[in-house]
């Protein structure tokens, strides 16, 4: 007799028990096998997490690292540019104090006995005023000539408007063909219905340029107008600009020679030159210096200006000199990075 039958249980209900059992104890291998699988996961997830937290100091302690290196530099170079600006106003000052020294010096020289000082004014015959009031007469001349840009603004009208008519004509010309085509067709012709709708749209588009030349036409002509004009006074100042081109070209050739020589000699250079140049070109902008005291030294041969302190003497009345009022003032801002 099975144990089941002692219980009062049939076998049918033995055989069922025993396979709840088999499932019983085929589920709890599941479960255990799933949880040893979760653990093994949870056990790599936490050594990864441990990884990534050592790889996170590392990097903190990197960028901590680069903090403090950044702040080191930070300083040295802030360290390093108040010793720059230390040593700026002290080579200013000394600059400064050499200048005052040099400025007495020549005060020394131009009361001893003997001493010569150059005469930059010189213009024995006035011919190199001659220069310059042919420069200044060319440049007047050019300046009463339309800009290459206005010019260009002149052509692009007349452009505009030969456009215009182009585009009418070939418009009219479509209106044309397909008027013909709708006089040789009979209706149900297949070249017909293309024919009409050019025709429509080209009437349209005719009707529209019309339009717009009638608006053009003027604005066209005036710069036509304005064209011609220019044209003529070119024509009948290009001597004049042509020769005043020669003259600025002849002029600074000697006023550099003499400049040259004066800055190589001896002799003392005039007060206002000095006063608005200083003694000597910089070392760093020679060239500048030079072009600006070369347009200083055409001024005062142009307008022979003979004062001899102020570089550009007086200023001139802008209402009764325009040329020289605007040469004077550009030359006065030119003369703030020297003086």
């Amino acid at each position: 007799m099975s144990g089941y039958d002692s219980l009062g249980l049939g076998e049918e209900q033995g055989r069922r028990i025993d396979a709840l059992k088999r499932s019983q104890d085929t589920f709890e291998r599941s479960i255990d096998h799933a949880l040893s699988s979760l653990q093994s996961k949870l056990s790599d997830v936490e050594g990864t997490v441990e990884h990534l937290e050592d790889r996170e100091r590392s990097a903190t302690r990197r960028f901590d690292t680069l903090e403090a290196n950044l702040q080191e530099a930070k300083e040295t170079a802030e360290a390093r540019s108040d010793e720059l600006e230390d040593a700026i106003s002290a080579a200013d000052a000394g600059l400064e104090r050499l200048t005052t020294r040099v400025s007495a010096l020549e005060r020394h020289l131009r009361q001893a006995e003997g001493a010569v000082v150059v005469d930059l004014d010189s213009d024995r015959g006035g011919k190199l005023r001659g220069f310059g009031l042919a420069v200044e007469e060319g440049l007047a001349a050019e300046e009463a000539l339309l800009s290459a840009h206005q010019r260009n603004v002149l052509q692009l009208r007349i452009t505009h408007y030969q456009q215009a008519r182009q585009a009418l004509a070939g418009h009219r010309s479509t209106v044309r063909d397909a008027a013909a085509v709708l006089a040789s067709t009979a209706a149900g012709d297949p070249r017909r219905e293309k024919a009409e709708q050019a025709f429509t749209e080209a009437a349209a588009e005719a009707q529209k340029g019309q339009e717009r030349i009638g608006r053009l036409a003027q604005s066209a002509q005036g710069a036509q107008a304005e064209q011609s004009a220019d044209n003529a006074r070119r024509a009948k100042s290009a001597a004049v600009i042509e020769t005043g081109q020669r003259a600025r070209t002849q002029l600074r050739v000697r006023l550099r020679s003499r400049l040259s020589d004066a800055l190589t000699g001896t002799d003392l250079l005039p007060v206002w030159f000095t006063t608005a140049l200083g003694p000597m070109a910089p070392p760093r902008r020679a060239e500048e210096w030079m072009e600006t005291a070369l347009e200083v030294l055409a001024y005062r041969v142009t307008y022979q200006v003979t004062d001899p302190v102020l570089a550009l003497g007086s200023a001139p009345s802008a209402s009764q000199a325009p040329h020289r009022a605007a040469r004077f003032n550009e030359l006065k801002r030119d003369l703030r990075d020297w003086g």
